[in-house]
C-alpha cells in the first residue's frame, strides 16, 4: 500500500514528504494488514534548514489490538537525522486488528524537500 503526502505547513512546522510503504514480511497465517490511521512524520527543523533529504526503513510489530509495537530502525540515510521523526510517526499508526500479532512489518519513509 502506498501513501504519498506532500509538504504542508501546519503551525509553522514542515510535514515530511513521505512515501510510506507498509509491507509486512512473511508472517504466520494469511492475514493482511489494513491501515486505519497513518501519521506523516514532521520534517526535522535542522534537516529542513540544511536542505538534507533521506529515508528511514523501520521494522515493527502489529498487535492484536491494531497498535504498533517494537519499532526499530533497520536503515537510515543519513544515519541519525530522521530516525526519531520516523519512529514517532510510526508509533501513532493504527491497523485493523489482525487475528494474531504480526511481527516484522516494514515501512520506508522518505524525507524530501
Amino acid at each position: 500500500m502506498n501513501i504519498i503526502r506532500k509538504i504542508a505547513l501546519c503551525a509553522g512546522m514542515a510535514i515530511a514528504t513521505s512515501t510510506m510503504i507498509a509491507a509486512p514480511t512473511a508472517f504466520a497465517g494469511s492475514d493482511q494488514l489494513v491501515a486505519k490511521k497513518r501519521s506523516a512524520p514532521v520534517y526535522p527543523r535542522g534537516a529542513e534548514r540544511r536542505k538534507i533529504e533521506g529515508h528511514v526503513i523501520v521494522t515493527y510489530n502489529v498487535e492484536t489490538d491494531g497498535k504498533v509495537s517494537n519499532i526499530a530502525v533497520a536503515e537510515a540515510v543519513p544515519e541519525g537525522v530522521f530516525d526519531d521523526a520516523a519512529m514517532k510517526a510510526v508509533s501513532k499508526w493504527k491497523y485493523e486488528p489482525p487475528a494474531s500479532t504480526v511481527e516484522g512489518a516494514k515501512a520506508k519513509i522518505s524525507f524530501k524537500l
